[in-house]
């Protein structure tokens, strides 16, 4: 399948050939932020039947582009979906302990931990922890594959009916 050229791709390439620095006018501090404070509030989940109960925080910084670091919060002895999406992931353990579903495999994890989803496979994580939320730095590149895809995460949330959610 040909990527599409969208403005948005458009623009990324643009910027990246220019060779030009971005965040020049950021204010001071502005690139540094603590991963465990409370960031913006992107979405939550919660399903008991699936066990589900997980909120997602975004840490904004200035110019960002391609990255798009994320927090996740997954309650004690809870899970997230079971989903799947385009952009690549790192999930780095920044508190407590639990297991990542990678495909059909199931690793276990805990703080100082680093897991990797490749696009497109299904995943999930769970808390093993009924004290204790397991808090997960979630680092992507969801700023190139929505250039290139365009708003295609509202697809992958069982929440939202995703036409390409792994699990309903």
């Amino acid at each position: 399948m040909e990527p599409k050229h969208t403005p948005a791709l458009d623009a990324l390439v643009h910027v990246t050939a220019a060779r030009e620095p971005l965040g020049l006018d950021a204010p001071d501090g502005a690139f540094v932020r603590s991963a465990t404070a409370p960031g913006e509030a992107m979405y939550a989940n919660r399903n008991e039947k699936l066990n589900i109960d997980f909120g997602v925080e975004r840490l904004a910084f200035p110019d960002l582009q391609v990255m798009d670091p994320r927090v996740l919060r997954i309650a004690p002895g809870c899970n997230n979906e079971f989903h799947k999406h385009a952009h690549e992931s790192l999930f780095v353990v920044l508190e407590g302990e639990g297991e990542v579903r990678v495909g059909d495999r199931w690793s276990p994890v805990k703080t100082g931990d680093v897991a990797f989803v490749p696009r497109w496979i299904a995943h999930q994580t769970r808390n093993t922890s009924r004290e204790r939320a397991l808090v997960i730095l979630a680092i992507t590149d969801f700023g190139f594959t929505s250039a290139v895809l365009g708003d295609y995460d509202r697809r992958t949330r069982l929440a939202q009916q995703g036409d390409d959610a792994a699990a309903r």
